[in-house]
């Protein structure tokens, strides 16, 4: 990744170890001159990586791409709708967030300002958990951190307003692929996913073309089990418990002919849309062009997935309601 370091400043690793998620560029610059590119925006910065670094006391280069300020806008936000009671009041305060949304990410603002927020808010996952997923694989620890804020704004938008159903969506959809978190995990599972979330039906068939061990292919298809397992043993994680079996219907499609369970589509409700589609919207991969580009990549958004299983109505309900937050303000004030 090529980054304007003419826009980087010194970072000490004392104040690195301040933040949990990484919100810029980290660079290290040896005394030859020579640059190495060392942490991206939206991975954890884990406690190894501080300690090696704070034996020298090392200073880094770095490039910010969030603003503080609309992280803490967002941040307020979350917390006033937290402690409101009244379904009005409820319904007015999301309005509220999904105008600021529209605002910041229908210019450049970085979506990892709203994705921080989120994560800060809402997530009730485990620190040695969230760990487990960054060492299987930072992408997708990262694919994960962007999906459940996704899921947050779909909510929203679909007339979801209470705060703890909200904050359940948004740990639902982090751990929606933690399953995956297995020694057998590789580059064929991660792929495999991807495809399935694209061109439903297609990842078992991917990974046999391209010579997946039987282990690997096991991984991927027993992986919303898995999932499913995590959500069993976290007492108290969500609550609505009863919304864990979502985590099972990642990859079931409207014909039955999806996994683990081959459920049709009446047996997928709006609650599991939600995750189903702030999933399918987050590939496991190296980079992200919508981070800088949210709200066209939101409307433009197509894949086969919006065929196969019953999300369309809350793909079509997000992006109607991002385009009257506005004019309802407007009318409101």
């Amino acid at each position: 990744m090529k980054t304007n370091l003419n826009n980087s400043k010194p970072l000490q690793v004392k104040d690195l170890a301040k933040k949990s998620i990484c919100d810029g560029h980290v660079y290290l610059t040896t005394k030859e001159g020579r640059q190495f590119y060392l942490l991206k925006p939206g991975i954890l910065i884990e406690e190894a990586f501080i300690k090696k670094y704070a034996i020298t006391q090392t200073t880094f280069d770095y490039v910010a791409v969030t603003d503080q300020l609309i992280i803490s806008q967002f941040q307020t936000l979350f917390k006033e709708l937290k402690y409101l009671q009244f379904e009005k009041d409820l319904r007015q305060k999301t309005i509220e967030i999904e105008v600021f949304f529209r605002e910041k990410f229908s210019r450049s603002s970085h979506f990892l300002n709203f994705a921080l927020a989120c994560h800060e808010e809402f997530c009730a996952i485990p620190r040695n958990e969230l760990i487990r997923m960054h060492e299987t694989d930072l992408h997708l620890f990262r694919k994960s951190l962007y999906s459940a804020s996704l899921a947050v704004i779909i909510a929203m938008t679909n007339d979801y307003y209470h705060y703890p159903m909200i904050k359940d969506f948004y740990n639902l959809a982090f751990a929606l692929d933690i399953g995956l978190c297995h020694e057998s995990y590789s580059y064929f599972v991660a792929e495999a996913c991807n495809r399935e979330n694209s061109v439903p039906s297609s990842g078992k068939k991917w990974m046999e073309l391209q010579g997946a061990s039987v282990q690997e292919i096991s991984t991927y298809l027993g992986h919303p089990e898995k999932s499913y397992e995590f959500f069993q043993q976290q007492k108290g994680l969500l609550a609505y418990p009863e919304l864990k079996e979502i985590v099972l219907y990642q990859h079931e499609l409207s014909s039955g002919q999806g996994f683990p369970r081959g459920l049709p589509k009446g047996h997928v409700s709006s609650w599991e849309a939600i995750v189903l589609l702030a999933s399918a919207m987050v590939d496991i991969c190296d980079e992200y062009p919508f981070e800088t580009n949210m709200m066209n990549y939101l409307k433009e958004f197509n894949n086969q997935k919006l065929k196969e299983i019953p999300v369309q109505r809350v793909y079509a309900k997000l992006c109607l309601s991002l385009d009257q937050v506005q004019n309802i303000k407007e009318n409101a004030g």
